[in-house]
Formats: structure tokens, sequence, C-alpha cells
């Protein structure tokens, strides 16, 4: 083997010295053999612009016989112009009303096995690709579909992919059009749940159009992470870099793969060149190893994120180029320790969490995933575990640049070979990401102690430590004091719930197996709200008062006392659909979170905050407005992690009190209305004030936004609260609201919530469509002979002596081997041909039928006997000649059951509103991709309105498929 060499930039003076190895072959870098230029990678959004339609009319759309040749929407031709236009993430189940009759465990959201016609939706878009893209590779990739996939292309059955939650792509192409429209159709089925949970249903993730070069890196084909010696994050660290290169051609090429290494602070530290020869159609893997002497290490506390820049040349052109984000840490378990991080004893404060949130379902925007890391971030939480399923990918790089661990989980318990598939794929998508710190293969899974989960638990472990030797894999095990099936193999003993003298036991029997809290509290708990009330389905706020679960103060003591179980996951961080423990109708979401469906904190927010962050927290509870309870006795909190709390009401100290570690401190107060306040002390000193007050009746609305400028780049976001306030601008704990909205300028709503688990009123507010339509009742026919072609069909052939037939009724004029023109004539006006679609209906056309408008072909009937053509591009102003050849195979056809001519109107504009729950609600308010100030009006009977404006700065958006 040759001896390594390596190419580095000159230092400037504030760099580090970098050390180069490069394994397998290194390679004197020679940047003056490969031409500059842009990468020929290109990886382009396509999320807007999508037509969506509700309904099973056309089933799967398969034709099975023959290729190329699918039915309804997954035909080509097809006319979807009357359908919805939508853009993704896109979760049709949140814009469902609720109802009593469906599923309490999916939120009471009309879908499912006794909801046939809520379960099937088709999307549909037209992209376009350039001449430029043939002889390239052309990929669709999904990130999420829920569920049931099935994929059309230009025609094509491209593929079906049943999973809900895991990403999928598929290579497109052969049956691309290059230089032309190409029309892709996704028919999801969502009619089979695979949780106990809300899963909404549709296209909720991002879709991507990507092209490469026919020599390129494989998808996620790279694999970067740290290696130091002994695990111990001192002195130099190894950086192992894997690279696999696919030929997608029929002679084998020569590549040069180069790496660059860019550090946190945006400097190119390394470079290194690297050759590989790769035969046709087979995948080479290139490995290579980078040492950095002093790297900056991430953690929660400090997310320093690295850049690796891959090129690929060949032929002394560059073919390919991906950046990929990393992080530069250890992880371990240790049994007596518990988790380590970078060397050192870190606990686990972490939250479990499903996908969805207030307003939009499962369809969460990218600066929405950061609105939720951040706010849990706040509360002290430094671990997110994906509950149950793996996350969108948008999460774990919110999670790398703001610094949250990740247990990343499978969907399934299972070995058989397509789980290990989607096993595979989920930990090759995911492993480069700074965040994950550990594998979690399934969640109490009712096999979980057999010995047939043992097995399979042991061939998922083996996967995964074969495609990432740097992390540990756990199971969330719903048992107690028991090494049978899971337990027995796995690397880490995962503990959902089952607190006491067994989990002692457990350790001490098995003292060589690390331990971690996979899931634990299920505290059940509402906001705002102080006494259980099933009625309504509302749970008191105060903790350790449980209907179900732990209180907080139960299993937190317990954890931080044992630091060899590593911490653990609390369920949950937020309120989710579903679930609606431990009540059922009115309530339609669970009561788990720390914070509600919104994002705004319960009472027990504080009390994690106080034991898990550095900040100093003083909180009182509950509100102090109780009219007709003077001289009741009302149990007050303090949850702080202040050395010692006073209390006061209206000026008079109530008592000071020590507080216990891990604790709060309660009093029972006499209410009276007024000030009830609270200071807080450290070794004596007054370090916090807090106080609640008896507010006024509620008098007006006030909009705070979480950004008060976001991008106008047609995705950002910004989370608006509403508040109901009294004069003097308090907030009313107790008000409940209906607050309507409206919006003007570069902007729109996309979501409303309020975080009330009994609410039914809609998250979303959609547009009604509204049409014109006509009859076209006098149609001329001729009958021809069966060619194809025929000059009957021009704009200006004379018709005058043709025969005039009914089209309106059943009957069918042409028999069995004949063919016909008909033809009938149209008058647009200018003001018309300005609208998007003018669409023909026909009511019948059988058995063949070619479609001609003002000469041009505008479609063919294909295998629909109803169907509909977008003429509009045909048309000009005055009167226009529709012209169709019919064929007839069977005993009868033609036109028949009438033909009709639809214009759009002025939509009917969705009326936005949200009632407060205990003085608050939520609005999503999304730039459109224009820059200027979004006009936000709040306004509710017997108040003035109030108004937001919100700017949008001009910013790059993602590139975009056309």
């Amino acid at each position: 083997m040759a001896q390594p060499n390596c190419s580095l930039m000159q230092p400037k003076p504030k760099l580090r010295q970098i050390t180069c190895l490069l394994m397998l072959g290194a390679l004197l870098f020679k940047a003056d053999l490969i031409n500059a230029g842009e990468a020929p990678r290109e990886k382009l959004l396509l999320d807007s612009g999508w037509k969506f339609y509700l309904g099973d009319d056309w089933g799967t759309a398969e034709n099975l016989m023959k290729a190329g040749i699918s039915t309804g929407p997954a035909d080509a031709t097809f006319c979807d112009a009357a359908w919805r236009t939508v853009n993704l993430p896109h979760d049709w189940v949140v814009e469902l009303p609720f109802d009593p009759h469906s599923d309490r465990s999916h939120g009471f959201k009309p879908v499912g096995p006794k909801f046939p016609e809520n379960n099937a939706g088709w999307y549909r878009r037209i992209f376009t690709l350039s001449k430029s893209d043939q002889g390239r590779r052309l990929w669709l990739d999904f990130d999420g579909v829920y569920r049931d996939a099935i994929v059309f292309v230009n025609g094509y059955r491209i593929g079906r992919h049943e999973s809900g939650y895991s990403s999928f792509r598929y290579d497109i192409t052969d049956v691309a059009n290059c230089g032309g429209e190409n029309i892709v159709a996704v028919r999801v089925d969502a009619s089979k749940f695979e949780g106990w949970f809300y899963e909404g249903a549709g296209i909720y993730r991002h879709v991507w159009l990507e092209k490469t070069s026919p020599l390129a890196i494989v998808p996620d084909g790279i694999f970067v992470y740290s290696q130091f010696t002994n695990n111990a994050p001192d002195g130099p660290v190894q950086i192992h870099i894997k690279t696999k290169l696919l030929d997608s051609q029929d002679h084998p090429a020569d590549a040069t793969v180069n790496y660059e290494i860019i550090s946190p602070e945006g400097e190119s530290i390394a470079r290194l060149q690297q050759d590989a020869a790769v035969q046709p159609w087979l995948e080479s893997e290139a490995k290579s190893i980078i040492i950095i002497p002093n790297p900056e290490l991430w953690s929660p506390e400090s997310p320093k994120l690295y850049r690796l820049v891959t090129t690929v040349a060949s032929g002394g052109q560059w073919v390919d180029r991906q950046e990929t984000e990393f992080g530069i840490r250890t992880f371990a378990f240790d049994p007596d320790r518990g988790f380590l991080l970078n060397g050192k004893p870190y606990v686990i404060k972490g939250t479990c969490n499903h996908q969805d949130a207030a307003g939009v379902g499962t369809a969460l925007p990218d600066a929405l995933q950061y609105f939720r890391i951040a706010k849990l971030k706040e509360m002290g939480d430094n671990a997110y575990r994906t509950s149950h399923n793996p996350p969108t990918p948008e999460l774990l790089a919110a999670c790398d640049r703001l610094g949250m661990l990740v247990m990343d989980e499978n969907r399934l318990l299972g070995s058989s070979a397509e789980n290990l598939d989607l096993l595979q794929e989920l930990v090759r998508r995911d492993r480069n990401h700074a965040s994950v710190f550990i594998w979690s293969i399934a969640n109490e899974e009712h096999v979980q102690a057999s010995p047939a989960s043992a097995r399979m638990a042991e061939t998922m472990q083996r996967l995964i430590h074969r495609l990432d030797p740097t992390r540990e894999v756990t199971s969330a095990v719903s048992l107690g004091d028991v090494f049978d099936g899971i337990d027995s193999v796995i690397d880490v003993r995962g503990w959902n719930y089952h607190l006491g003298t067994g989990t002692d036991d457990y350790h001490r029997e098995h003292p060589a197996q690390p331990n971690l809290g996979t899931e634990q509290a299920s505290t059940v708990t509402t906001r705002g709200i102080y006494a259980n009330d099933a009625d309504h389905g509302y749970v008191t706020a105060y903790d350790g008062k449980p209907l179900y679960g732990q209180a907080a103060e139960n299993w937190w003591p317990f954890f931080a006392a044992r630091p060899w179980l590593s911490g653990g996951f609390v369920w949950t961080g937020f309120d989710y659909r579903g679930e609606p423990t431990p009540y059922n109708w009115p309530c339609i979401n669970s009561h788990f979170g720390i914070l509600d469906t919104c994002g705004f904190p319960k009472d027990n927010f504080y009390y994690y905050q106080s034991w898990w962050s550095d900040q100093i927290v003083l909180h009182l509870l509950p509100h102090w407005n109780w009219p007709g309870k003077a001289g009741q006795e009302i149990e007050v909190r303090a949850l702080s992690n202040c050395e010692a709390v006073e209390l006061f009401l209206n000026g008079q100290s109530l008592g000071k009190k020590t507080m216990p570690k891990n604790s709060h401190l309660a009093w029972n107060v006499k209410y009276a209305p007024g000030v009830l306040s609270a200071r807080g002390y450290n070794g004596g000193k007054l370090v916090a004030e807090t106080k609640v007050e008896t507010t006024g009746e509620p008098a007006a609305v006030q909009l705070t936004p979480d950004r008060s400028t976001i991008n106008a780049d047609g995705e950002d976001l910004s989370v608006v609260t509403v508040s109901v306030t009294d004069t003097n601008g308090r907030i009313v704990p107790t008000a409940s609201r209906l607050i309507h909205f409206a919006l003007n300028g570069p902007g729109k709503i996309i979501g409303v919530g309020n975080g009330d688990p009994s609410c039914h009123e809609p998250d979303v507010y959609l547009d009604q469509p509204a049409t014109r339509s006509g009859k076209m009742d006098l149609w001329w026919l001729k009958k021809v002979s069966a060619a194809r072609e025929h000059p009957e069909v021009a704009e200006k052939f004379n018709d005058t002596r043709w025969d005039l037939t009914d089209v309106s009724g059943e009957s069918q004029a042409l028999n069995q081997g004949e063919s016909g023109v008909f033809r009938a004539h149209l008058f647009v006006s200018d003001k018309e041909l300005a609208l998007t679609n003018i669409l023909v209906h026909f009511g019948t056309l059988k058995d063949a039928g070619w479609i001609y408008v003002n000469d041009k072909l505008a479609g063919e009937s294909g295998a629909s006997i109803s169907p509909s053509f977008n003429v509009r591009k045909f048309l000009h102003p005055g009167v226009n000649t529709i012209a169709v050849l019919v064929k007839c195979n069977g005993l009868a056809g033609g036109i028949s059951h009438g033909v009709s001519v639809e214009l759009p109107a002025e939509p009917v504009r969705a009326d936005w509103q949200r009632s407060t729950f205990n003085g608050l609600a939520q609005i999503l308010v999304q730039s459109t991709g224009e820059s200027g100030q979004i006009k936000l009006t709040a306004s509710t009977d017997g108040f003035p309105p109030a108004t937001l404006i919100i700017p949008t700065q001009p910013a790059l958006s993602r590139l975009a498929a056309p």
C-alpha cells in the first residue's frame, strides 16, 4: 500500500493544523486537472401546485395487462382541472369534521375501515424536464406518504410503498419525457391504521425531483462519522468517510472522489482526493480517513456542525457534488454511570412525541419543526424520541442545528426481508445526523418477551451495527424485572414505566447491561384547568393527582437518584390528536403533553424547567380568577428551583418555605381577589419574583408572533399567539371568545388551534370553489369511415348540412362498428379567456373518442366513459369549434347524457375563526413567496379589532421543479 498523501489548505493564522490520512489508495489533490463548474446534481422541491381529489372513484387505476396504459387519474391524459390545488406537505384528515362514531384513538376523525369515502385520495402534478436532462438519472424522492402509495409517472406504474412513515424513492429515468411535460400521479390509501394514535393521510412530507449524472453517489451513499482513541474525546479525532458510487452506464468508469471539510465557522480546513474504479451497473465504495487534532464537539448545549463537501469527477469533469452536515462527538452507555456524551455522564431529560400539531395535523412546515424543538429546549429538554416511527428528515435537521439528542425509532419489530429493508433505509438515511444518539427497534410489542422477539431483535440489531458501528440499540419495552425476549439480547435495556423495586432488582441481576428510561410518566393534565371535569373532557393541571399514569414528581426523582438509568423520556412533550385518555368523546386528543397541541405550556412545564434547566424558575399556580369562592381554601403551588420561596396575598406574607429537591411547595390559601405573588431566594438573597393577578373582564384581543419577520420564500412561518386581555393588557385565564381572522398581503393562514382537548372547531378552513356552468345542447353528427384522420374535425369545416343529433338523453347515435364526428360551437368572451380553466364535461362518451378544439387535439377519452377536458388553451375570442371523433366498438355508442361547459367563478373565501381556550389561541401564517407586509386582523364581538403586521423579507427559496 502506498504511503498516504494529503493536500491541506494554506492555513490562516487562526486555523488549526489538520493531518489527513487517505485509506485504500491516496493521491495528491490535483485541482488543476478538473474543470470548474456547477456539479450536475440537482435536488428540486416538488411541493407546490399539486392537484388533489378525495375519493376512490377509480380504484387503484392499475392496468396489469400492459405497461403504460393506466386508467383514471393515472392516465397521463386525465383532466384534473376541476380538482383542488394544494401545496405539500398536506394532510387531508385534519380537514375532515370530527365524528363521535369514528375511531377514538385516531382523534374521532372519519377515516379508516368504517369510512371508505374518506380513505383514498389522489394527487397529480405536471413537471417539466429539459432536453438537457436526457442521459441523466432521474429520481422521485418521497419523504413520507400516509399510507399505501401507488405512484405513476406518464401512465406507468413505477412502484407501491405501503409504509406510512418511511421515506422512499423511485428511479423514473426510463419513463421520463425529457424536453416536455411529465405527469406524476399518486394514489394514497389510508383505510388501514398502522398506529393507535392520530396518523393523518396524504403526502404529508416533502417530495423531491433529483437529477444526477450516470456516474453518481448512490442515494444515502455517504456515511461520515468520528472516532476517538478509546472513545475518549481528547486529542485528535479520526473522521471516517465512506462513499458509494454507482455507474449507470454500459462501460466502466474511472472516478476521482474529492473531499473538503468545512468547520463550524465556515472555514475550509482540509481537502483530499481518492481514485476509484467503478464497474458498469455496480456500486463501488471509497473509504477515507481524515485526522483533526482539536475538534469542536457537538452537544445540545453547543451544537457545532461541520460540513463534508464530496465531489466526484470523471473524464476531467465534475459529475456529482453533495454536502453532508455532521457533528463530532462520542456516545457511550456505562452500566453504572449511565449515558455518556463526549466522555462525561449526561442525563437524558427527554420527551416522546408524535408528529402532529395544531392547525396542520401531520403536515408540518419545516419552520414549525424548529418552533417545537425550541419550545422543548426552553423547558430544559435535551432529547427527543420519535414515537413510534421514523421521523421526517427536517425534524432531525432541526435537532442537529438547535441541539437536541434523538432516539430514532423504527416502526415495527420484525426480521422479514421487507421490514429489514425499511430498517436499512432508516439507518442509511439518518446515520449522519449529529443528534441521533441511539436507535430504537420497536415499542411495546405484544411479543416482546417471547423467544421469537429475541431472535428478531438480534437480527435487527446486527443489521444496525453493520450499517452504523457508532451507536447502540434499544427497544422501548413495557416489562418489569424480566430478562426474556428482547431484553435478553438488546444493547441497552429500555424501560417503559415499571418503576419500583423491580427496576433495582433487574440492575442488580444484570449489572453489565446499560439502561435507559425510554418512556415514563404519562401524566394527564389540561392547561388552565384545576378540577377534573369528565363532562367536558378536562383533567386537573395539579401534578400528583393523576387519573392515569404517574405524576412528574414520582418518576423524575426516582430516575434522578439512579444515574445508571441514564435519565428518560416523558410521555409526552406535546399533546397529540387521538388517545383521549382518560376520557372518550367529547375529548378528541391526549392530555399527556407537558405542552398542549399549540405549544402553550401547562403548569408541569415549569416543574421540569425547574429541575432540568440552568435558569432560575419561579412559577405559581393556579390562576387567581375565582369568582364566588371568596374565603374558600385553594391549593397554591410554587414550582421553582430556588432554595426557598415566600408566598404573599395582597402584600401579606403567607410564609416562607424551603424547596425540597425535585419537588414543589404548597400552601392552602383562602381566596380573596387581588395579587398572589412569590419571591424566590438562593443563599438568603432575593433572586426571583412572580405574581398572578385577578384580572378584569375580557376587553381586547392581542396578537403576538413568535418571530417579527419571516422569509419571503413561500415556506417560512409565523406562529401567532392570540390572547384575550382585560383593559390593563393582562391575559384573562378563563376567557373563551370566538375570534375571526382576516389576512391581506403576501401570506396565507394555514391552520388554527387553541389547545382545548375537547374543541370540535375546524383546524383548517377551505375556500369554497364556485363555478358557472351551461349545457351544450346543439350538436351535429356525420357518420364517417373508421379512419383515424378526418377533415371533418377542422375548425372551418362546413357542417351546415349535417344532421342535428340529441346528446342529452340515453340513446346512442352510433351502431356497432360505426364511427362519427360530432360538432358543436362555443362562444367565448375575452373576459372568460382570462380564466385558468374552461372545462367540457361529457356525460357519456363511448367507445373511443378524440376531442378537437379549433383543429387542435385536446385529448382522448381513454378508459373513462365520462371524460372531462380543460380546453382553455385551445380557445380564442368569439365562436370556437369542438369536434369529437367517436368510434363505436360495442353495440351502440356516441355522445349521450349531455355535455356541459364549466367556468370558474370567484370562490367563497373561508371565514377563518377560532375560540380561545383559557385565554389563548393560535394562528399559523405562512409566507407566499413575495416580500412585503402581511396584515393580520383579529376581531370579536364587542372588542376593537387587533392588527398585526408581519414583514416578509427577501430570501432565497429552495430550488423547485417547474
